[in-house]
């Protein structure tokens, strides 16, 4: 009896001494969220944000841009192909390359708003007679950046914060796009509504989306800056943790 109560006795304190399974995963579960007091996590939502929005901003206006430069529906049924198989091709190409272990993933973010801060001014900076072949070249290069960085984000959150709480980190981090693309929008519609004539609905010429094609474009050039300091910040306090 002695020997059995010791072994039941045994098997007791291993069994308390042993999590289990579904009692770890409520430890991790009930786990303090944390990351969204931190720097960095402020930093990467913002230079998100101005990427996407400059992407959602092209979407959303691309039929009235096409009718700014007295383009005809069929080009710009064209143009929303173009802007779908870029979207895809970027999401696609930039899934290879956010694999490759010798890539910074947040190296590849600045680039990719560098790529747009340069496609929005080259519209903006437009003459008539090139309008057109601007605004092709503009809608491919934002689309296929923008959806790239849909990518680029998600490994970008793990690799900083870890995957306890990505649920909620992306789920912050994603109010981004909805924030900066009501921004753009807004200020799109605001000065395409002001160079309209008032005896028309249609607004033609350059300054329709030129003042908007700025301000994307600068938004971009921040959030490829944003991204180059954060970069600068965590490879310094990788050094530092090393030494």
């Amino acid at each position: 009896m002695d020997e059995e109560g010791a072994n039941d006795s045994l098997q007791n304190n291993a069994n308390e001494e042993v999590p289990s399974e579904a009692h770890r995963s409520e430890q991790i579960f009930a786990a303090e969220w944390n990351d969204w007091r931190e720097k960095d996590f402020w930093l990467l939502f913002f230079a998100f944000a101005g990427c996407t929005g400059c992407g959602l901003f092209i979407i959303n206006n691309i039929s009235t841009m096409v009718q700014s430069i007295q383009g005809n529906d069929s080009f710009a049924a064209k143009l929303v192909v173009l802007l779908s198989l870029s979207n895809f091709s970027g999401r696609l190409l930039m899934g290879f390359l956010a694999d490759l272990p010798r890539v910074s993933k947040m190296v590849m973010l600045a680039s990719t708003a560098l790529v747009m801060a340069a496609a929005l001014f080259l519209s903006a900076m437009a003459q008539p007679d090139s309008a057109s072949v601007c605004l092709i070249i503009t809608v491919a290069l934002i689309a296929a950046a923008y959806g790239g960085t849909w990518v680029l984000v998600v490994g970008i959150l793990s690799d900083f914060f870890g995957n306890h709480n990505f649920g909620k980190n992306y789920g912050l981090i994603a109010m981004g796009p909805a924030l900066s693309g009501m921004l753009f929008n807004t200020f799109s519609a605001w000065t395409y509504e002001k160079y309209t004539p008032i005896d028309s609905e249609v607004c033609l010429g350059k300054n329709c989306y030129y003042m908007s094609f700025l301000l994307t474009g600068s938004a971009a050039i921040l959030s490829c800056m944003v991204s180059s300091l954060l970069e600068c910040s965590r490879r310094q306090s990788s050094v530092l943790g090393n030494t």
